[in-house]
């Protein structure tokens, strides 16, 4: 699905509306951010106010996580997801996956969670390393 930021189209808003009002089928929605943004977007504060009034489930994805020191990344991870919270409470999942497509950290744990959620792997089934 599309997404809604950097190089978006107005009229995507409307299909995202539409496509989280009426898909029954969607189990979880992945909301990528990437991390040395530092802060939800006034479009994320949105989408996450769609997500909670249409029930949708919401995991937060912090990307280009290469980019930040892990004492930066663990402060921006837990700001991020109590922004998040206090936005869309019943729909946020308690934790982010942070991870980086140069480096391929947090790659596995991505795909492991997306299997996950189409329940293709048990729920309890640790990521590679």
């Amino acid at each position: 699905m599309p997404g809604y930021g950097y190089r978006s189209r107005d009229e995507w808003g409307g299909f995202i509306m539409k496509y989280l009002s009426t898909r029954k089928e969607l189990r979880r929605v992945f909301l990528l951010i990437e991390a040395k943004v530092g802060e939800l977007k006034a479009t994320d504060l949105s989408f996450l106010e769609l997500a909670e009034q249409y029930k949708t489930p919401v995991q937060i994805v912090l990307t280009k996580t290469d980019k930040m020191k892990r004492a930066d990344l663990d402060s921006i991870c837990k700001s991020i997801i109590q922004s998040a919270t206090d936005i869309a409470p019943s729909v946020v999942q308690p934790t982010a996956i942070c991870c980086s497509s140069r480096t391929k950290i947090g790659i596995d744990d991505l795909q492991l969670e997306l299997l996950r959620v189409c329940d293709l792997v048990p729920s309890g089934e640790p990521a590679k390393q």
